[in-house]
């Protein structure tokens, strides 16, 4: 079997064709702004940023020349302060022997024997009197 042609139908019955909304929106300002004469967003002169630059790199280069001649400086007086340590260390050393010689018992001798004392004759050693055995002192 075939199959039926369709049928032409009633206008009535026919569905009425799909119409879409309309987007009538909020009106958008007018774009009047405008054009920049040299087509970018340039605001000063490149002669003035060209001064501008070089006076910085000016500034950097002497900045960082200051400070090496800071830490120059600082180095070659580290230096000398290492320098004068070692000279103070050598002296003390010196100075450290010279009394040990001088308070040596020996030297202490000679020195009272040249000003006239002398060692006693008779030595007396006395005993100090023993603790008593409770240790806690109570008198008990």
């Amino acid at each position: 079997m075939s199959v039926p042609a369709r049928t032409a139908s009633s206008p009535a019955e026919t569905p009425a064709p799909r119409v879409r909304p309309s987007r009538a929106g909020a009106a958008r300002p007018p774009h009047n702004t405008p054009p920049h004469p040299h087509g970018g967003a340039r605001r000063g002169s490149p002669v003035a940023f060209w001064i501008l630059t070089a006076t910085l790199a000016a500034v950097l280069v002497i900045g960082i020349a200051s400070l090496s001649a800071l830490f120059v400086q600082s180095s070659f007086s580290v230096d000398d302060l290492q320098n004068s340590l070692g000279a103070l260390q050598q002296q003390h050393e010196v100075l450290r022997d010279e009394v040990a010689q001088a308070s040596s018992p020996q030297r202490v001798m000679e020195w009272a024997r040249a000003r006239g004392m002398r060692t006693p004759d008779h030595v007396v050693i006395l005993p100090l009197p023993a603790e008593p055995a409770s240790g806690s002192g109570s008198g008990a």
